[in-house]
């Protein structure tokens, strides 16, 4: 009889150490889950014809896209759309002829125009100024400095043009190792350049993918953030405090990037995404897609993974 309850002592300590063992594995599983931002469609604009790029207007809360047209002299505007994806005006800002990238900043909104920067007044949306220089031949990004300078990369001759406070309109910086500059953003002392790559390749026959490019503003030195090319690169936003987003035209790929050059793709949609939008603190992205004529904004979500 002893020896039967030895035995059943000892399976019920075996059992009891099983369980612990496996409330322990259990507890350790879930310390080890992480919570990620993933990012879910929340809206889908459609109408939007030729959608090139987007930015947000804090102060009236509302996004403004450019919209290319048809390509017909005129037909081009700027949409105002609500957050919640509602078409609020798609000639806000009208008679355009191409218009690509846009930045705002005092009310006042510019938008880069095939060889002209324009400058519209952000409550009427009545154009004030069409400012230009010798040179200029595929106007693209528009970015804001912090000292109320606005630059405008030139795609197609490899030059980043900048418009000063004083209202003098001339190239700031053109160089072939800025790779035909599209998307523009400038954090701090550098003016980070997401490039579409050289447009024909050493022997003359096929592009060449484009970096992630950092510019001194001081010294006007371009280094390479990236480590590989990426693609013919559109977009560049502020992601944290450690990264930026940045799109691909051709690929569609959405991906964040550090200063060390480590790349990480977040989302894959159709080809042709342009300028994006990325509002940190409302964890909202948009993507403007140009051949599909829509915009698709994007809300990062906590998840665990």
């Amino acid at each position: 009889m002893k020896n039967v309850c030895k035995i059943v002592l000892l399976s019920l300590c075996i059992i009891a150490c099983n369980n612990e063992k496996k409330e322990v594995q259990k507890a350790s599983s879930e310390d080890q889950k992480v919570k990620v931002l993933k990012p879910k469609l929340i809206h889908e604009v459609n109408g939007l014809t030729h959608c090139e790029s987007v930015v947000y207007d804090s102060k009236r809360n509302v996004l403004y896209a450019s919209l290319i047209g048809n390509r017909e002299n005129g037909d081009g505007s700027i949409a105002k759309i609500s957050l919640d994806g509602k078409v609020i005006d798609t000639m806000f800002v009208k008679g355009l002829n191409d218009p690509k990238g846009i930045a705002i900043t005092n009310d006042k909104l510019y938008v880069s125009d095939v060889t002209v920067l324009v400058e519209a007044d952000l409550e009427t949306g009545k154009v004030l100024k069409t400012h230009t220089t010798e040179g200029t031949q595929f106007l693209n990004d528009v970015n804001v400095a912090s000292d109320g300078t606005v630059y405008v990369s030139d795609t197609a001759n490899s030059t980043i043009f900048a418009l000063k406070k004083d209202g003098t309109f001339s190239a700031w910086l053109q160089s072939d190792a800025l790779e035909h500059p599209n998307g523009l953003l400038q954090v701090k002392t550098n003016m980070y350049v997401a490039a579409w790559g050289n447009m024909v390749g050493p022997e003359g026959k096929q592009k060449q993918s484009g970096n992630l490019l950092k510019v001194d503003m001081a010294t006007k030195e371009i280094t390479k953030v990236s480590k590989d090319t990426l693609g013919n690169l559109d977009g560049v936003q502020i992601y944290d405090t450690e990264k930026l987003i940045i799109s691909a035209w051709k690929t569609g790929k959405i991906m964040t990037i550090n200063n060390k050059g480590d790349v990480k793709d977040i989302l894959t949609v159709g080809r042709s995404v342009g300028d994006i939008l990325y509002i940190p603190e409302k964890k909202l992205l948009a993507l403007p897609m140009n051949i599909q004529s829509q915009l698709l904004i994007y809300e990062f979500q906590e998840v665990e993974e």
